[in-house]
């Protein structure tokens, strides 16, 4: 017959039990971290590229210019319109460019914050500079926390153009 595990026993069992978890943990935090460092560069390609057909399209012309607010922005890169950026659906023969503007991962915001403070000052999710019309995120640099959210991108884009207005 078998006796039951000693103390000594049971103190190696949790001691290795220690070790592994304090390999794997940093590894898995590290794995998220990449992972959302990775959707961020995505979602900022897909901004960038429909910011970039949209001035094509539109002989050259950024999709800030002539719009009044930030709901006309937006519209330009989600509706159709016409050659001068007006944003008509029945006769609109250029875009829509992007389907929904997305998240940033990694502080959860969906807005564009056009121009002012440089990007990093973390009150909207990208920052899109008028002088050069590129798009970055807005996130604090320290902040790596995955905080993406599991509604999509198009229910976002739709609750954010509500809230404009729109």
């Amino acid at each position: 017959m078998r006796r039951a595990f000693s103390l000594v026993e049971l103190v190696i069992v949790v001691v290795i039990i220690g070790i592994i978890a304090a390999i794997a943990v940093p590894r898995m935090s590290s794995a998220a971290d990449n992972a959302a460092q990775r959707a961020v560069v995505g979602s900022q390609t897909a901004l960038q590229k429909a910011i970039d057909l949209y001035t094509v399209e539109h002989e050259g012309v950024l999709p800030h210019v002539g719009a009044a607010d930030a709901k006309t922005f937006y519209f330009r890169l989600l509706r159709t319109s016409d050659l001068d950026g007006t944003i008509n659906a029945s006769t609109g023969i250029y875009g829509p460019y992007i389907n929904g503007i997305p998240v940033n991962p990694i502080n959860g915001k969906i807005t564009i914050r056009r121009g002012g403070a440089n990007a990093g000052a973390n009150t909207h999710g990208w920052r899109y500079d008028t002088a050069s019309g590129q798009i970055q995120p807005d996130h604090s640099v320290g902040d790596s926390g995955f905080k993406g959210t599991a509604d999509s991108v198009e229910k976002m884009t739709d609750d954010l153009i509500k809230g404009l207005g729109g």
